[in-house]
């Protein structure tokens, strides 16, 4: 596993929470992919692999992870992708190229700003906002 996935898998078990090898399998599998995949895609790499997940158990597991901060969805088109920031409680904004799929993430934590509190509304902590667009790489 790599260096990202062992830093969000301690952060979780430090919650006291039980990480099963099928958690482990799917967030290992998901983390060797440069863009989003779908639960299917990961299904079939898996089943690949010999292993016999049904399509709800990955669904599942993606659930438990995202739950936990770990893994993003992009409801756009329903890929999952591994989160790249370790911070918590904050909301994370997902940049995604309609054109190649590039998908980069930011936060509030790293961006500096903070989600007026107007009328005593406050946003629920570690949300995911989605912009779907062009990239400077496709713009040209």
């Amino acid at each position: 596993m790599s260096k990202q996935i062992d830093q969000h898998v301690e952060r979780v078990k430090s919650l006291g929470v039980r990480i099963t090898e099928q958690r482990l399998v799917i967030l290992n599998e998901l983390s060797k992919v440069s863009d989003p995949d779908s639960a299917y895609l990961l299904k079939d790499k898996l089943d690949e692999q010999g292993y016999a997940f049904n399509i709800s158990t990955i669904y599942r597991v993606l659930e438990f992870w995202m739950e936990h901060n770990v893994v993003h969805k992009l409801t756009s088109n329903n890929t999952f992708m591994i989160c790249t920031d370790h911070h918590t409680d904050h909301v994370h904004l997902l940049q995604r190229c309609s054109d190649c799929g590039d998908v980069k993430e930011q936060c509030s934590t790293s961006l500096g700003f903070e989600f007026p509190k107007t009328r005593g509304f406050s946003p629920d902590k570690s949300q995911v906002i989605e912009l779907v667009g062009q990239c400077a790489r496709c713009k040209r």
